[in-house]
């Protein structure tokens, strides 16, 4: 069975982790959680780079790795930080993750609606951490970019590419992280 715990900054309303554990229980069997009482901010903003205004997410990820210490590839751990990252060499990234490790985070600030019309700002936002949550995730899996643009495994460029692409795994990246699972034998 996957574990996925999710620590997050920001309040995470059920329907958005039904969705995640429905998405992912199409590779495996899959259990997500809320921790609660888990405090980040002093390791989270200990990274945070005060001229560019964002938070190093190489750096953290590489923090993280020591603060939980997770050793078994079905736990999965999820850090939603309410803040903008980066790494070096790109303005800003959504998220990042261990390719076939434990950890991924997610940056919420670029998920955010920055235009008003004839859309649920409130839905909006949490489709697209969904998105995200779910691309990170999978890389933690083993899966990379998929060239499948609806595919949630497909890079983001931008909040548009976000948009985009559907909450779910194509049948190539399922059928690839099944065999990733199956491989690691747990």
């Amino acid at each position: 069975m996957l574990k996925i715990n999710i620590v997050s900054e920001i309040d995470i309303p059920d329907p958005v982790l039904e969705h995640i554990e429905d998405t992912l229980s199409e590779i495996a069997p899959t259990e997500v959680e809320i921790l609660e009482d888990i405090d980040l901010t002093d390791v989270v903003r200990s990274f945070k780079d005060n001229v560019r205004g964002q938070i190093n997410a190489e750096k953290l990820l590489n923090a993280l790795r020591n603060v939980f210490n997770i050793r078994e590839f079905n736990n999965k751990i999820v850090i939603v930080i309410d803040d903008d990252g980066y790494v070096p060499g790109l303005n800003f990234v959504f998220g990042i993750a261990e390719l076939c490790g434990n950890i991924a985070i997610v940056f919420t600030e670029r998920l955010k609606v920055t235009y008003i019309g004839e859309i649920d700002i409130t839905t909006l936002f949490y489709e697209r951490l969904t998105k995200e949550i779910l691309h990170e995730l999978g890389h933690t899996l083993c899966l990379e970019h998929c060239p499948n643009r609806k595919c949630v495994m497909s890079f983001s460029n931008s909040i548009l590419d976000v948009d985009y692409k559907e909450a779910r795994y194509c049948r190539t990246c399922i059928e690839k992280a099944r065999s990733v699972i199956s491989w690691k034998k747990f």
